[in-house]
This record gives structure tokens, sequence and C-alpha cells, in this order.
């Protein structure tokens, strides 16, 4: 089957490292800034050439799945029985907590943020799949590949203005290097993404630890970074509870399982090839123009 993607993000990568069988002849992408480029090898195109390639297939890799099916649909004519919605896990990375070195590298950097968010007196609370992990299964989820928290505006600003020490809690082992990346969407700082690289493959497993900004709006928590895709009922950021997870206390969401049935529905049972159309939080009339965000990242320098 020749394959196309839409979207040259980390899911895009994700994808087509996961598939190295796949003929996947483009990747598709709203971002100008990305046309002409490559993806693994894979030339990155405007939406508009879709009309120029014989695919069998189109397979969205972005989190804007509905305004970019909209979009495919009734702007480029697209047959909607060729599009498609993978499982998250195949754009994820390789299962990194199901690798025990890995897992454990996992433990030692939660470990070492708590003890920078306590030392300047920042509070962030776990969210997303990493509170669905401590909450239901009182560890990481095996097939996850991320770690999730979220801040408010007033303490994500105090995590901007100390970022840079984090890199003096960041766990040190030979061959490992880290990198802490300020991600800002349409000109707005709304993330610290702790990334790292290894010299020898295989000795860990990538992931990626994000501190995100939630921001109250219309009686709604929204996280900024997904440009009004994901939400949830404020109360549950109004006020936070405490948790032990990991050995450590941790904030979380108040009516941590309210919370977490408004956004995956029936959270008590896991479900390992979860689509992100299952989300119950997600905006499905979501606008093109918020689907198209401008996003930039720059790396934090290291302190002196």
């Amino acid at each position: 089957m020749r394959t196309v993607l839409f979207g040259a993000s980390k899911a895009g990568q994700y994808f087509i490292e996961q598939n190295p069988s796949a003929n996947i002849v483009a990747v598709a992408d709203n971002d100008t800034g990305r046309h002409g480029t490559q993806l693994l090898d894979v030339p990155v195109i405007p939406p508009a050439r879709l009309s120029e390639l014989n695919f069998d297939a189109l397979i969205i890799t972005s989190q804007w799945v509905d305004a970019i099916r909209h979009q495919l649909v009734n702007e480029l004519n697209i047959d909607p029985a060729l599009i498609h919605i993978p499982p998250k896990q195949q754009v994820k990375a390789a299962h990194p907590f199901m690798h025990p070195p890995t897992l454990k590298l996992a433990h030692t950097l939660m470990h070492q943020l708590h003890s920078f968010l306590e030392t300047y007196g920042i509070v962030a609370c776990l969210d997303s799949g990493t509170l669905l992990g401590a909450v239901r299964d009182q560890q990481l989820i095996p097939w996850d590949d991320d770690i999730d928290l979220a801040l408010d505006p007033v303490n994500f600003n105090r995590l901007l203005l100390v970022s840079d020490q984090l890199y003096r809690y960041l766990p040190s082992q030979s061959g490992l290097h880290w990198q802490l990346v300020k991600i800002e969407v349409n000109g707005r700082a709304c993330c610290i993404n702790i990334e790292f690289t290894c010299e020898v493959a295989g000795d860990w497993i990538s992931f990626d630890l994000s501190l995100q900004l939630r921001e109250v709006s219309g009686g709604y928590s929204e996280l900024i970074s997904s440009t009004g895709l994901f939400f949830a009922p404020a109360e549950h950021f109004a006020q936070l509870e405490q948790k032990e997870f990991l050995g450590k206390i941790f904030w979380i969401p108040s009516k941590a399982n309210d919370f977490l049935t408004f956004m995956y529905g029936n959270w008590q049972t896991p479900q390992k090839d979860f689509r992100i159309t299952e989300y119950h939080s997600r905006r499905a009339d979501l606008p093109l123009d918020k689907a198209q965000p401008v996003i930039t990242k720059q790396e934090i320098a290291r302190p002196c």
C-alpha cells in the first residue's frame, strides 16, 4: 500500500520508525516551515500537493485529528475511506517504561524533579496519562512514552525564571546527555520539556518529561500547548490534593477519579490501543486555524 502521513512532528517520526515496512511516499503538514524538508528520508509536502499523489491510505499523525480530517475531506476532497487514525502506540516511542534501565531512569528523574520543585517552591501536579498510571496502577503505564505534569500560570512563570537550574537536578550517568527545551505555541511559552539522548543505542529508550501550562478559561482548565483541544472542568485544578507516587508525595487534581472519567471515560479498564479520538475531553469542533499553531523550540542554556 502506498501510504501518506499527515503530520511531520514526533508522532510522524515515531510512526515511520515503528512501521519500517510501510511504503510511506510523503508526509503532508500545514507548517510551511517544514515544506521541502524530509522526515526520516520521506519528503514533507504542502497539503495542496496531495491531489498530485496516488495513495491507498492517509494516516493522520497529529493530535488535531478532527480539524485535519475536516480539511482533508471538505477542502482537499480526499475520500474519507482513505483516512485512518492510528492507535496512540503507533505514534509514540517504543515502550520506554517496559525497558528496566529506562524505567529506573524515569523513577530517578521523578525523584530529582520532586526535589527541584520543593527547593524552588513550585507547585506542579501529575496530569494526563501519568496521573492515570498513578491513580489506577500506582506506576507509570508500561506502554506510555512520556511523563506529564501541569502548572498554573503563577507556578509556570516561576519555573521559567529558574528553569536553567533544573539541569543541576537531572540524573548524571555516563553516556547520557540531557536537554531542557522551552516550547512556545503562537509566541507564548507553554511547556518545558526534559529530553535526553544517549551515546549507545539501547542503553535507554527515549522519553520526554513535560511541564505544561494549564490556564482557566470559561470555567475550564486548558492545556495551552493544545490550543484548546484538551480541557477539563476548572474545579479539578482550583485546589489540588496529594498522593504518594514512586515513593514521593506529588500533587494531583482534586476529585482525580472524576477528572479521569471526564478525560478518558472508562479509565479503570486499561486500553493499550487507545486512539486520540477516544478522549472524552477532546474538542472535536476545533477550527482549522487552531490546528495550525506556530510552534517554536529553544534549548535552555546550562547555568554557568
